[in-house]
């Protein structure tokens, strides 16, 4: 069995040697004098025209698909390929930033938790008898009168 792309230049070139097999039995048979044999019509001039066009035009389409259409499908699907790899790179990357934030915000609540703790601990360890019984800072009005 073909592979598809053997299957598609096979049939490429069928359709090539049926077109070559048909242009010359229409010049065999303009020849002989069988196809439009008076030249000196404007439907025989325009006709033998629009056979020159579709000749020239499957000729255009046939080094198109030959020659070109797989190199330029070969492009577009690299240039998809790179588009996708960017594509999925730049979601990675937006990711990773996600978790490398994450991480940082638990290492610094935790560094927090703990300085918290610490301080806890430190104003556990102060002795009620070292605080004052009065603030030292008094809003009474007594005190607010003297300090204007």
């Amino acid at each position: 069995m073909l592979e598809e792309g053997d299957q598609l230049t096979l049939r490429i070139f069928t359709l090539l040697l049926v077109n070559s097999f048909l242009i010359g039995a229409a010049v065999a048979m303009h020849a002989q004098g069988l196809f439009f044999p008076k030249e000196g019509s404007w439907t025989a001039i325009g006709a033998q025209w629009m056979m020159a066009a579709v000749t020239i035009q499957m000729v255009g389409f046939m080094l198109y698909k030959v020659f070109f259409q797989e190199r330029l499908e070969d492009q577009s699907y690299i240039q998809n390929l790179m588009y996708q790899t960017r594509r999925n790179t730049k979601m990675m990357n937006a990711e990773l930033q996600k978790f490398t934030i994450g991480l940082e915000m638990e290492q610094k609540q935790r560094e927090m938790e703990r300085i918290m703790s610490q301080m806890r601990v430190q104003t556990s360890d102060v002795d009620d008898s070292q605080t004052p019984d009065k603030p030292q800072i008094s809003l009474a009005p007594d005190v607010r009168d003297n300090l204007r």
